[in-house]
């Protein structure tokens, strides 16, 4: 009875948080950019600085606007070239901290799954499922 319940909870634990999405990489031509065939690199860096997203992000780092504009301008082309390259191609960042919040809640979870099922006993407020 045990491996049946150790069977459930682990089918359980996986499809409660099985999560179907697609992901795919947005070009700066989807997101209204404009086009990279038209824009000099130097300027599609700048189109990116002057949103505001942006710009609040840099001040929460501690960083001056103006003074990545500058150095923003201060580039050669082939070195914006090469920062506007990254931009469009690297695949989006995810919030770290919001992982860490999903694998406590998940781990959380399961441990609370376990103690009904009366295999653990971590959790006082649980009364294990009896035969």
């Amino acid at each position: 009875m045990k491996i049946s319940k150790l069977i459930l909870s682990f089918i359980l634990s996986t499809t409660l948080f099985a999560q179907v999405s697609f992901a795919q990489i947005a070009s700066t031509e989807a997101l209204g950019y404009g086009s990279s065939d038209t824009l000099s690199s130097k300027e599609k860096l700048a189109g990116i600085l002057s949103r505001e997203d942006v710009a609040k992000k840099f001040e929460e780092l501690g960083v001056d606007v103006k003074i990545v504009e500058a150095r923003v301008a201060s580039m050669t082309d082939e070195e914006a070239s090469i920062v506007a390259n990254q931009i469009d191609t690297l695949p989006a960042g995810a919030d770290v901290g919001m992982s860490i919040v999903g694998a406590i809640v998940f781990v959380f979870i399961v441990l609370l799954i376990t103690d009904i099922l009366g295999l653990t006993k971590v959790f006082n407020f649980t009364k294990p499922i009896t035969n």
